[in-house]
C-alpha cells in the first residue's frame, strides 16, 4: 500500500516535469536582433524541449534555399558546466570529420569552431557562457561567428 507521503512525492515529480523552467526572456531579444541585423536570414520553425532542469530551443534559419540552425540549451541546474561542456566538445570532435576545431577567443566562457574545408562550407560553432550552451551551424565561418556573437551578447 502506498503511503500519502509517497503519493505526494509522485505528484510533485510530475508537476516539476510539467512546469519547466520556461523560455529565457533574452531569447525574444535575440529574435529582435536577428530581424534587425540579419535581414536576409529568416527565422523559421522552432523546436522546443523544456525539461525543467534545462530549456532547449532550436531556431532554424533560411536565406533563400540555404538553411542553418542555432540551438540554445540553458541549464537551471548544472553542477559542473565546464566538465559537461568538455564532453560536448569531445563528442563534436568525434563526429566532425571535416576539419579540426579552432578555439574561439572572446565568445562566452569557452568556444570552438569547426570551420569546414572552404569559406562557404558549413561551419559549426559550439560555445558556453555560464550554464548556457549554444551550437550555431551556418554556411561560412564568418556568418556562423557573427550569429554566435549575436547570441552571446544576449546571454545574461
Amino acid at each position: 500500500m502506498k503511503t500519502p507521503a509517497f503519493l505526494a512525492l509522485v505528484i510533485l515529480c510530475f508537476a516539476a516535469g510539467a512546469f519547466g523552467q520556461g523560455r529565457p526572456a533574452w531569447i525574444a531579444k535575440l529574435d529582435e536582433t536577428i530581424k534587425l541585423k540579419e535581414r536576409s536570414w529568416k527565422p523559421g520553425q522552432r523546436l522546443v524541449n523544456d525539461q525543467g532542469a534545462s530549456y532547449t530551443e532550436g531556431i532554424t534559419l533560411a536565406n533563400g534555399g540555404v538553411r542553418g540552425l542555432i540551438q540554445i540549451t540553458s541549464y537551471s541546474i548544472l553542477e559542473n558546466p565546464e566538465e559537461t561542456f568538455e564532453g560536448h566538445v569531445i563528442a563534436r570532435d568525434n563526429m566532425n570529420k571535416k576539419g579540426k576545431k579552432v578555439k574561439l577567443a572572446g565568445l562566452g566562457d569557452e568556444g570552438y569552431v569547426w570551420p569546414g574545408r572552404s569559406a562557404t562550407d558549413f561551419a559549426e560553432i559550439l560555445f558556453r557562457k555560464g550554464s548556457t550552451f549554444v551550437t550555431v551551424f551556418l554556411p561560412g565561418r564568418a556568418t556562423a561567428e557573427r550569429f554566435a556573437r549575436h547570441v552571446a551578447a544576449h546571454i545574461p
